[in-house]
């Protein structure tokens, strides 16, 4: 079983990734580590993926999570641009230095710009809206994050 925790600022669309996840099953916490209250959890294709907003993250108590994680995903907003997840990619990497980090730009096709100290870039559209505050994600950019994971967390 692997973890991916899945971070980054409000807004920046760590919940529309999570809503997209199709035939999503139930989570299970690592072993070893405290439950806390999680913003979303879910068990998908052997992964155990779980959101942790950017203010969470940044904070003490949750640092047992931060070291179960296999893999990062950190998600940022197109619009904020790089500088906005910066400080929390190196929060990250500084207490982690041998997880490996997906940064995925959300309401984005292309990246221009965005060097960062990542293992690997892929990009979210902009997807279906659902409402005013909620949208799904792309299926075929669900697809291609997940394999990108995969890939990951086989050392590719």
């Amino acid at each position: 079983m692997s973890y991916v925790m899945v971070t980054g600022p409000m807004g920046a669309g760590k919940s529309t990734l999570m809503r997209s996840l199709p035939g999503q099953e139930p989570f299970a916490p690592p072993p070893g580590v405290p439950e806390m209250f999680l913003d979303h959890a879910c068990g998908y294709r052997g992964l155990q993926i779980y959101e942790i907003d950017e203010p969470t993250a940044l904070g003490v108590r949750w640092k047992a999570w931060l070291r179960a994680t296999d893999v990062f995903l950190l998600v940022a907003s197109a619009a904020a641009g790089p500088d906005a997840v910066a400080p929390l990619l190196a929060h990250l990497q500084a207490a982690c230095p041998e997880t490996p980090c997906l940064l995925v730009v959300s309401r984005c096709d292309e990246l221009p710009g965005w060097e960062l100290p990542v293992d690997a870039v892929e990009t979210l559209a902009p997807g279906t809206v659902l409402d005013e505050d909620r949208a799904l994600a792309e299926p075929v950019d669900i697809e291609r994050i997940l394999a990108r994971l995969h890939g990951l967390l086989e050392g590719e």
